[in-house]
């Protein structure tokens, strides 16, 4: 009798943490996905050069175009932002790379806020304008 009624405590128990668990893990959308840039603010990315960006379990990090690059990334409420942002050092001889990650990398320390539309993600700063990606290949 003990058992059973042990049993119907935890079977609930275990219910609530389970609903608890993917209410939580449901709020963040980017959790589990990489995208590949398409545009930065009205730029594109230089020929040639790849960025991207994938997020896992509060880490947000991938390529700037020559260095490796990851982060801390929340989601709370409408706010959205990265930080303790760092990347290997790597000099890249190829025209203009070195400044477009620099750019790149300021560019994410600012953003406020995220939206995925029509299958793109948007990652915004305060005055507007977005980083644009595709989900990447």
């Amino acid at each position: 009798m003990d058992k059973r009624k042990s049993l119907s405590l935890t079977i609930p128990l275990i219910l609530l943490l389970l609903s608890a668990c993917s209410a939580s893990k449901g709020s963040d959308a980017l959790d589990g996905t990489a995208w590949q840039l398409v545009a930065m603010g009205d730029e594109l990315p230089l020929t040639g050069s790849t960025l991207t960006i994938g997020f896992e379990d509060g880490q947000a990090g991938g390529s700037a175009g020559c260095n490796s690059y990851g982060g801390t990334y929340t989601v709370r409420d409408n706010e959205f932002g990265i930080t303790d942002i760092a990347s290997t050092l790597m000099a890249c001889l190829d025209n203009g790379v070195m400044e477009q990650e620099q750019v790149y990398l300021a560019f994410l320390g600012e953003v406020t806020s995220y939206n995925i539309s029509a299958g793109m993600l948007y990652l915004s700063r305060p005055d507007g304008s977005s980083l644009r990606f595709i989900p990447q290949p």
